[in-house]
């Protein structure tokens, strides 16, 4: 008799948020397609999807990245608001983009509410050393305030990329809530049965 078959994996939208050049593309390509871009061509979004094995469970991630979004506010509200999971980015050799991380972190509480948004902070092209604006430890201190992951990166030769993406699931998987027992139909289901949560 045959065993049962895999499990299905679970789906989770995440996005990629942070200041133009700080390597969002570059991460979610080496992520993706184990290549490292040269160049990027911004346009408003790019999709990227991969299955990863997290807690010996497979999980479908949706990566969006914000290529050129950054000018589109209601885009990227929108992006906010129905997403599963973020990436928050900055480049070590930007303080620039570091100082832009907070209140893109505030919008987030702003649009999300009061609960713990599942998020991971990474400071990107770690490699870079002298050209190095942006200290570790203050990546550190910033993720404790936000009771976060912290990370930092460097995509072109895949250092901690894939650990990115491992830590957003097991974010959102600790920050979900736990689910019910699914309640028996009502007699009138077709009219009142509640549409599952759109994912992906």
């Amino acid at each position: 008799m045959a065993g049962p078959g895999p499990r299905p994996a679970k789906g989770y939208r995440v996005v990629l948020l942070g200041s133009v050049a700080v390597g969002k593309t570059a991460l979610a390509t080496q992520f993706a397609c184990g290549r490292f871009p040269e160049q990027c061509e911004p346009s408003v979004e790019e999709l990227f999807s991969k299955v990863i094995e997290v807690n010996a469970a497979p999980a479908l991630l949706e990566i969006v990245d914000t290529v050129g979004a950054e000018h589109l506010v209601t885009l990227k509200d929108l992006y906010i608001k129905n997403s599963d999971g973020f990436v928050v980015l900055y480049s070590v050799c930007s303080e620039a983009s570091f100082e832009a991380v907070r209140p893109l972190r505030e919008r987030m509480g702003r649009l999300r509410g009061p609960k713990a948004v599942p998020l991971v902070l990474v400071g990107t092209k770690a490699d870079l050393d002298a050209e190095r604006q942006v200290l570790t430890a203050r990546g550190r201190a910033l993720a404790r305030e936000w009771r976060c992951p912290f990370l930092e990166v460097t995509a072109k030769s895949k250092l901690m990329v894939d650990q990115v993406f491992t830590q957003v699931v097991r974010e959102m998987e600790a920050l979900a809530p736990p689910e019910a027992a699914a309640p028996a139909p009502p007699s009138n289901a077709q009219d009142t049965w509640p549409s599952e949560r759109f994912i992906g």
